[in-house]
C-alpha cells in the first residue's frame, strides 16, 4: 500500500460510517474536539440527537471545493444526505472553520452597501453552489441560491481551547436547571435610531404580540425613561435577563444605549464585564456590525465570552444594520430578522429552541428574492451559540406547553422525506394528529395519508417518512432517535 492510499485509509476510518444516523455534527479542529465531549452528551443523551464531531483536517483531506468553505458545505451536504443531519454546529470562530462571505450590492438603498457579507446561511441552505455563474462572488441574486434553511446551523465564537469550554460549560449551565427563577424575565431595550424612529415602539410591539403572558410584566429601558440608560441595562442584566432584545446604533465595538440622544455606548470591555453568572442571556439586536465576527472580536463575542455571565447564544448582524421605513413601530429591514428571531423564540414552529434562527431567514427569503436590501438582512444575520439548545419557557409562563421539535431536513435520497411530524395550530394533546410533514423552515413537505397510515395516534419525535406512489401520499412512517 502506497503512501497515498494509506492516507486516504486512514481519513476515511476518521470518518463515522455512511450507514449511521447522525442527526447533529460538530465541525471543530482537532486540538477541539475532546473539549465539545460534554455538549455532544448532552445533546445524545438529553435531546435525542446522535451527535458525531468531525474535524477541518479530515473534511479539507477528504472533500473537493475550490476552498475551504466548499469543502465544508460539500462535507455537510453529505452529511445532510447520507447521514439525516439537521444540526450543525460550527465549532470555532473563523480562524477554525472559515466563514463564506456572500457579496450583495444594494447601493441603490444607500451607497455604502457594497459588500462581502459572512452568511453562514451559506452552511445551512445547500441547495446548488451558490456561485452558479462561477465569477468567484458568492449569493448574487445571478447565482440561484434558494436561501430557504435546510439544516440549523450555529457557531462557537472561539479561537482557543479555553473559549471553548467557557462556550460548553454556559451551555450545560443554562440548560441544566430549565425552572430557574431568571428564565420569567425579558428585557426590551429599544432607543431612538434617527429622528421620528422610536424603537421603544418595536419593543412595545415584540411586548404585546409575542412575550408569553408569565414573562410580563418585561424589564424596560427606553429613551422616554430617565437616568442613565446604560447603566439601567448593566444592573438590569446583572440581576438576570433570560432574553434580552435591543435596537439601538451600534459597531463591532460596542452597543447604543441611547446613542443618538445621549451617546451612550457599551463598549466590548463593559459587554464582557457583567456579572450574572449562572443567569445566562440569550440577547438579540439590531444594530450595525453587533455581530461582525469575521474581523475582530466583535461584541457579540465579548458578550458570549465574558467568564462571570454574559450571554450563551446571540443572533445579531456581521454587517449594516438597516431600519425599515421612517415609522413606528420598524417591521423592515434588519428588524424582520429580529421579529422573525423573537417570534420563533416564543411561538410554533421553533418555540423553546434557538431553531428559531431558520424563522428569521425563512421569512426574509421572499423579500430578498426581489430586493438586495432585504438579500443584504439577510446573509448578515447570523447564530452564535447551539442551535439545538433549548429556550427554556418556565412552567405556567403563557407559552404553549409543548414537545420541542427536533425538526428536520427534506431529503435523504429519492424517495426518502425526512422530517418533524408537527403538531401546527392543533391542541397540545401529546398525540400528532393528521397533518402535513413541514420541513425546519415550516414548509409542508407532503401531505400525510389518512387512513390505514393514520398518523393521530404516534408520539411526537422525528419519522422517516416514505411517500406512496399516489400523489405524495406517505406509504409508510417510521420513528427514530428518542423520545
Amino acid at each position: 500500500m502506497n503512501r497515498l492510499t494509506l492516507l486516504i485509509v486512514l481519513v476515511l476510518a476518521a470518518m463515522p460510517a455512511a450507514s449511521q444516523e447522525y442527526p447533529h455534527v460538530v465541525i471543530t479542529c482537532d486540538s477541539f474536539v475532546s473539549h465539545f465531549t460534554p455538549l455532544c452528551s448532552y445533546v445524545d443523551g438529553s435531546l435525542g440527537l446522535n451527535d458525531t464531531v468531525v474535524t477541518v483536517e479530515d473534511i479539507y483531506a477528504q472533500y473537493a471545493g475550490r476552498d475551504n468553505p466548499e469543502k465544508v458545505r460539500n462535507f455537510i451536504k453529505y452529511a445532510y444526505s447520507n447521514w439525516g443531519t439537521t444540526h450543525v454546529l460550527l465549532g470555532g470562530d473563523v480562524e477554525i472553520v472559515p466563514c463564506r462571505r456572500a457579496w450583495v450590492d444594494a447601493t441603490g438603498y444607500n451607497p455604502i452597501l457594497l459588500d462581502s457579507i459572512p452568511a453562514d446561511l451559506y452552511y445551512s441552505d445547500l441547495d446548488g453552489t451558490w456561485d452558479a455563474d462561477s465569477d468567484g462572488l458568492f449569493g448574487e441574486p445571478e447565482d440561484s441560491c434558494d436561501m430557504y434553511p435546510d439544516v440549523f446551523v450555529g457557531r462557537v465564537p472561539a479561537t482557543a481551547v479555553a473559549s471553548v469550554d467557557l462556550f460548553v460549560s454556559k451551555f450545560l449551565a443554562y440548560t441544566a436547571d430549565p425552572d430557574a427563577p431568571y428564565l420569567r424575565n425579558v428585557l426590551l431595550s429599544g432607543f431612538d435610531i434617527f429622528d421620528g424612529v422610536y424603537c421603544e415602539t418595536t419593543m412595545e410591539l415584540y411586548d404585546s404580540a409575542y412575550v408569553p403572558s408569565g414573562m410580563k410584566p418585561c424589564a424596560k429601558v427606553y429613551d422616554s425613561y430617565t437616568g442613565n440608560h446604560m447603566a439601567a441595562v448593566e444592573n438590569l442584566v446583572n440581576q438576570g435577563q433570560h432574553i434580552w432584545i435591543h435596537a439601538d446604533h451600534c459597531n463591532y465595538f460596542g452597543m447604543g444605549m441611547g446613542y443618538m440622544n445621549h451617546g451612550y455606548v457599551m463598549y466590548r470591555d463593559e459587554l464582557a464585564q457583567f456579572t450574572n453568572q449562572g443567569k445566562y442571556t440569550i440577547m438579540t439586536s439590531v444594530g450595525c456590525s453587533a455581530g461582525e465576527f469575521d474581523t475582530s472580536d466583535c461584541a457579540s463575542e465579548y458578550f458570549m465570552q465574558n467568564p462571570n455571565g454574559g450571554g450563551v447564544a446571540v443572533a445579531s448582524n456581521s454587517r449594516y444594520g438597516l431600519g425599515g421605513p421612517r415609522g413606528n413601530p420598524q417591521r423592515g429591514g434588519s428588524f424582520v430578522m429580529v421579529e422573525g428571531f423573537v417570534r420563533g423564540l416564543f411561538a410554533d414552529p421553533f418555540q423553546g429552541s434557538l431553531e428559531a434562527i431558520v424563522r428569521a431567514w425563512a421569512d426574509a427569503v421572499p423579500l430578498a428574492e426581489t430586493s438586495t436590501t432585504y438579500r443584504w438582512c439577510l446573509f448578515e444575520w447570523n447564530l452564535l451559540g447551539e442551535a439545538a439548545m433549548p429556550v427554556w419557557m418556565p412552567a405556567g409562563a403563557g407559552a404553549e406547553e409543548s414537545f420541542k421539535p427536533q425538526t428536520a431536513s427534506r431529503k435523504l435520497g429519492p424517495t426518502v422525506v425526512r422530517g418533524v411530524l408537527l403538531l401546527g395550530d392543533c391542541p397540545r394533546t401529546g398525540t400528532v394528529p393528521k397533518t402535513a410533514l413541514l420541513d425546519i423552515a415550516g414548509r409542508k413537505v407532503l401531505d400525510l395519508a389518512p387512513g390505514a397510515n393514520d398518523v393521530s395516534a404516534l408520539a411526537p419525535g422525528v419519522y422517516y417518512v416514505v411517500p406512496g406512489q399516489n400523489s405524495g401520499r406517505t406509504e409508510k412512517v417510521v420513528k427514530i432517535g428518542k423520545d
